[in-house]
């Protein structure tokens, strides 16, 4: 979530000062002392940097509703009379998309809640502002951020997506950010043809693949991987290699938990986390997927706020994470689903995790390697090759709740070892490997 003050509308979304902590956090000395401990240890951070609008209460937006043709009178997007709205945009926000401020007598634009003002994108003054907010927290040490929205910065109205100003801006932004080597992940809701152009060489290093996170759902949920495999293979046709990298999600902070869209499933789960991990891309992990987390029940803003309960460290009553009152009461079963009771536990889904991580870190095929999907023997599975000159892996997943026949061409192999279980696997005979593999199961192969 960002970290910036806010008058909290909308968790933080509604930005009041770009350059700021916002005190529930801390302060500025505390923000450079993480960047310390976490710059010691080789961890990168991104800040969530949130550029197309503010909060009614940032003093940008103050200064252009009290002085209309001073210096930010046009920083915002202004009208005598409510206008158009975004094509196809409701959703959480609801369909009313202007709303009237009296001290100015015009009514202001806004795609998201009525707090949260979009800035006018069509304004030099204002991205040449922003571009000083990145660069502030880049001076700072910030490795990199996630931006909330940038496929709706600029705007024609009725049209908020995918704007040739947007373009304009993210490329000004990804030279800057080139500057310190410092990083991007978009949060952008895109077809993989529209999505290939936010990944072009001199825009976005990473894009996150959003809509495909409900169809890792639908596979665990159903036990089919048929949807999943056309969304990857669609995916990696429209991103030709050389340009940015997609990242795969299976839930973040505006999504259900995944533990609740495959009714708590411990095999979905699993057989989800190690297909997300041997995918190409890059992973994004949110907290407490690790544990299976389920959904809390309290809500500050909306329904969204059932995934953001506290990360469950411990079985203590506050779950380790802090010694007053949480922000949001705590998932159930926080008392087993927590890191002090998985930890340790080789059959747990945090060990499952930890496993996965080590295997595609250390293993160059699952990292930069190729993706090659093959035909499975049954629509419950999904089969790639990962390549690379350093060795090929082949995945084989099962997402389906019984044993599945496995067929798959393996030239040139003697037999088939899979990294996760440690145990050759199937019979490979004629540069063929046959078998059963069992329900809701991941191999990852090499040749033996």
């Amino acid at each position: 979530m960002p970290t910036f003050p806010s008058p909290l509308a909308d968790s933080g979304y509604d930005v009041a000062d770009y350059t700021e902590v916002h005190p529930d956090y801390g302060t500025a000395a505390d923000m450079a002392a993480l960047l310390d401990a976490a710059h010691a240890r080789g961890i990168r951070v991104y800040l969530d940097l949130v550029f197309n609008h503010t909060s009614l209460a940032h003093p940008w937006f103050t200064e252009s509703v009290n002085d209309p043709t001073g210096p930010r009178g046009d920083w915002f997007v202004w009208s005598d009379t409510e206008g158009l709205g975004c094509e196809g945009a409701a959703g959480p926000f609801g369909d009313v998309r202007w709303t009237l401020e009296p001290t100015r007598g015009q009514y202001y634009f806004h795609q998201f809640y009525p707090q949260q003002p979009d800035l006018n994108f069509e304004n030099a003054e204002v991205r040449a502002a922003l571009l000083d907010v990145a660069r502030f927290w880049l001076d700072r040490g910030v490795d990199g951020f996630r931006l909330d929205v940038p496929y709706r910065y600029d705007e024609d109205l009725p049209v908020c997506v995918h704007r040739p100003g947007t373009f304009e801006f993210l490329r000004d932004l990804r030279a800057l950010t080139d500057g310190y080597d410092a990083a991007m992940v978009g949060e952008i809701l895109a077809a993989p043809e529209q999505l290939a152009a936010y990944l072009e060489p001199d825009v976005l290093q990473m894009g996150f693949l959003l809509a495909e996170a409900a169809v890792f759902w639908i596979a665990g949920s159903s036990g089919n991987a048929q949807s999943l495999s056309r969304a990857i293979g669609d995916v990696v046709s429209a991103v030709p290699p050389g340009q940015g990298t997609f990242a795969t999600v299976i839930g973040n902070h505006d999504l259900s938990r995944p533990t609740e869209a495959v009714m708590a499933d411990p095999g979905a789960l699993r057989v989800m986390a190690a297909v997300q991990l041997t995918l190409p891309g890059v992973p994004f992990l949110y907290y407490g997927e690790e544990l299976g987390m389920l959904g809390g029940a309290g809500v500050i803003v909306d329904g969204r706020d059932s995934a953001r309960t506290p990360m469950q460290w411990d079985a203590s009553p506050t779950a380790g994470f802090t010694t007053g009152a949480p922000f949001l009461p705590l998932a159930p079963e926080h008392e087993t689903r927590n890191v002090e009771s998985l930890r340790g536990d080789p059959g747990s889904l945090l060990e499952h995790y930890r496993r996965l991580i080590a295997l595609r870190t250390s293993t160059r095929a699952l990292t930069t390697g190729t993706y090659q999907a093959l035909r499975p023997a049954s629509a419950q599975q999904l089969v790639y090759w990962r390549r690379h000159p350093d060795g090929d892996r082949l995945v084989i997943a099962n997402f389906g709740r019984d044993a599945a026949t496995v067929r798959a061409e393996v030239p040139g192999w003697a037999g088939a070892f899979d990294e996760l279980s440690q145990a050759e696997v199937g019979v490979v005979a004629a540069n063929a490997l046959g078998g059963e593999i069992p329900a809701q199961t991941v191999w990852v192969l090499r040749a033996r």
